[in-house]
């Protein structure tokens, strides 16, 4: 109690503010250590459990949930960095049980993949107060931060980081991982929390301590994170092209068979499909800001100038998108997810490359482009395909109206488009409450619906 009443003591109301009302400091006694809980294990979930002890000088204890048995993992885990040096975390308390882990947590980051957010967030409500733990997602993208007021609340606590800090990858699960390319600086929003808070408790969470990068940089709102010319228009691209002959039922072989690097040597075709999509995106972009006059739009580049400006030196070839994407040595290592069978290979319909960028990416700014009357013809194409690989059902008769948009967050017709940028606590702040009112009415009249294409 003693800990939790000296955290709740530096946590004082800063100026009013649409999106930072709230600010804490990291805790400089060592008999109050913050506890920070990892969920998830994957590739940053590692990486988060090897940086962050030493990073703190073991002023933050770390905890992880896991799915994963106990035995799997060590209890000091290391990372390694691009310059062969290492540097060993340490893990207070691994466990499966949320009850175990997530009650006495000061802030919990989850690291998995954006198509399980909306479930990972349903499963950890029960277990937290959102009002006093701070909740991170270590990647966001699509309307992350209205599943995340419509779970925990307008009084919660949330960042959202609009990139990952780190290329990483698990070399030993549980025990080994490394950084294969540090980022100079990411980006994030926040939810009742300040910029103070970010800069001296989160960052150092995730910092190389050998060049003190990345730095944070917060974000007026979750405009940059939801139009982030990244993921959402890379993977769908590249996965297409890798797979455009397939047929349901067969395999592909000999020299139908897909690169076994997802990105080295990106064909031309890719490469103007990825055009096409960052092109669709930019005009979404532009009308929204002319829409709502919100200037956070105009910081969003271009995936041309958003790769140049972060990976620059570690780009081969400039001369055209594919070249930008398959020559980046920092995207070297990345394989291509595919299921090998006897008679050759098939798509892997379950993996995040293809699950995460279309539910939570493209399907989101079609509903955006959508609303504003722009068209997405490639966003739309990519879509259905995707859809029929996965087995479901969001875009029908070039609506996204299927079955299954029920499980997604989009904008839907009559939202007020603001609902982009903030949650609706703030809307009601900036629109008298009107904005809020109408989106949680459009919410409960797009649950009754009918879904086109329902068997």
């Amino acid at each position: 109690m003693e800990r939790i009443a000296v955290l709740s003591s530096q946590i004082v109301t800063a100026a009013s503010s649409s999106w930072a009302t709230t600010t804490a400091a990291l805790i400089d006694s060592p008999q109050t250590p913050l506890i920070v809980t990892i969920i998830g294990g994957g590739n940053s979930g590692h990486v988060c459990a090897s940086l962050i002890h030493e990073n703190t000088n073991g002023k933050v204890k770390v905890q992880l949930f896991t799915s994963k048995p106990k035995s799997a993992w060590s209890t000091t885990p290391q990372v390694r960095f691009p310059d062969g040096t290492t540097q060993k975390g340490l893990i207070s308390l691994i466990s499966s049980n949320p009850r175990e882990v997530l009650p006495q947590s000061d802030i919990v980051i989850w690291t998995g993949p954006v198509n399980a957010t909306k479930a990972v967030f349903e499963m950890i409500r029960p277990y937290i107060d959102p009002t006093r733990t701070v909740v991170g997602t270590i990647f966001a993208q699509g309307l992350t931060h209205i599943l995340a007021y419509r779970i925990f609340g307008p009084n919660m606590k949330f960042f959202a980081l609009r990139n990952i800090p780190w290329l990483c990858r698990t070399t030993v699960p549980g025990r080994e991982c490394e950084i294969v390319g540090p980022k100079t600086s990411i980006e994030a929003a926040i939810v009742n929390l300040s910029e103070q808070f970010m800069k001296k408790t989160i960052q150092p969470l995730f910092m190389v301590k050998s060049i003190n990068e990345p730095v944070i940089n917060v974000i007026p709102d979750f405009v940059p994170i939801v139009f982030n010319p990244a993921n959402q228009l890379i993977h769908p691209a590249v996965y297409y092209c890798h797979f455009r002959k397939w047929r349901s039922g067969t395999a592909l072989a000999g020299t139908d068979e897909p690169n076994e690097w997802l990105y080295r040597d990106m064909s031309e075709l890719a490469g103007n499909i990825l055009q096409e999509l960052d092109d669709e995106l930019q005009n979404i972009k532009d009308a929204f800001f002319n829409a709502t006059g919100l200037k956070s739009s105009l910081s969003v580049l271009s995936l041309r100038d958003r790769l140049l400006i972060q990976y620059g030196d570690q780009i081969k070839d400039k001369s055209t998108m594919a070249k930008l994407v398959g020559t980046n040595t920092a995207y070297a290592m990345a394989r291509t997810p595919m299921i090998r069978t006897p008679s050759g290979v098939v798509p892997n319909a379950t993996h995040r490359v293809v699950v995460d960028d279309i539910g939570w990416g493209l399907c989101v700014l079609v509903s955006i482009g959508d609303r504003l009357g722009v068209p997405t013809y490639m966003m739309k194409m990519l879509i259905s395909w995707h859809q029929d690989l996965m087995g479901k059902e969001y875009l029908v008769n070039g609506r996204i109206a299927g079955r299954d948009v029920g499980e997604l967050v989009l904008v839907g017709p009559n939202d007020p488009l603001e609902m982009v940028a903030m949650i609706p606590s703030d809307l009601a702040t900036a629109n008298d409450g009107t904005a809020a009112a109408n989106l949680f009415a459009a919410a409960d009249a797009q649950a009754d619906e009918e879904r086109i294409g329902n068997p």
